[in-house]
């Protein structure tokens, strides 16, 4: 069962004509705007300072708060708990008010380097799914490097949608951005990891991350 893909264009539209800063973190699988899953949530990065803007913005188009399935998690470094705004036809919203990852300690939630979150904003795109849908979203070296780390540290595995998404901003990302910026990530582990995406050897990056001593 899918999300009324008229309410998605028409709450995008409305985001696109406001004077609200956002960008859509991924659309694994094209699923917006025709094929969201009821109970999938749409992520977007925002602003801390616009919330109440963000609030009021989303209480006029019908978006009530609702409980974060990660409200109780840990977060640390001063990240900013994530927030889910939800409307009658299913539609949820994930706040993130900064780029994330987990700790493969304990999954305490911490946002990644500054340069990665300033990147986002100065080098966003708009992307134009067709005439009636389209969204702000990350660049294709900062979209390529997200992917990533949520692949390691979130999902700890990836997952097929991940890596065909990968496998497109393999030919489109400018390396020698995308390999400083994930040194502030992965440091030495770095070349390892983009040798393996370069050899499509998904299946093992997560193993040999986690066994790296090399640091």
């Amino acid at each position: 069962m899918y999300i009324n893909s008229k309410a998605i264009i028409d709450i995008f539209k409305k985001l696109n004509e406001s004077d609200i800063e956002y960008l859509l973190i991924r659309n694994i699988n094209n699923e917006l705007p025709y094929r969201l899953k009821k109970s999938k949530d749409i992520d977007i990065l925002v602003s801390y300072e616009q919330k109440k803007k963000l609030y009021n913005f989303f209480q006029n188009n019908g978006f009530k708060k609702v409980p974060h399935p990660h409200r109780n998690n840990i977060y640390l470094y001063g990240a900013k708990k994530f927030e889910f705004l939800k409307n009658k036809d299913g539609l949820i919203f994930d706040l993130n008010y900064q780029l994330m990852c987990r700790s493969l300690n304990r999954g305490e939630w911490m946002p990644l380097d500054k340069k990665i979150q300033q990147s986002a904003w100065e080098n966003k795109r708009f992307e134009k799914i067709d005439e009636n849908f389209g969204y702000w979203t990350l660049s294709y070296n900062d979209e390529f490097i997200t992917l990533i780390v949520r692949s390691i540290f979130d999902k700890r595995e990836f997952q097929e949608g991940y890596i065909k998404r990968i496998e497109v901003l393999k030919d489109k990302i400018d390396l020698k951005d995308v390999k400083e910026k994930m040194k502030l990530v992965f440091f030495k582990f770095t070349p390892y990891l983009l040798e393996m995406i370069k050899n499509k050897d998904y299946e093992n990056i997560v193993k040999n991350y986690i066994k790296f001593k090399e640091y």
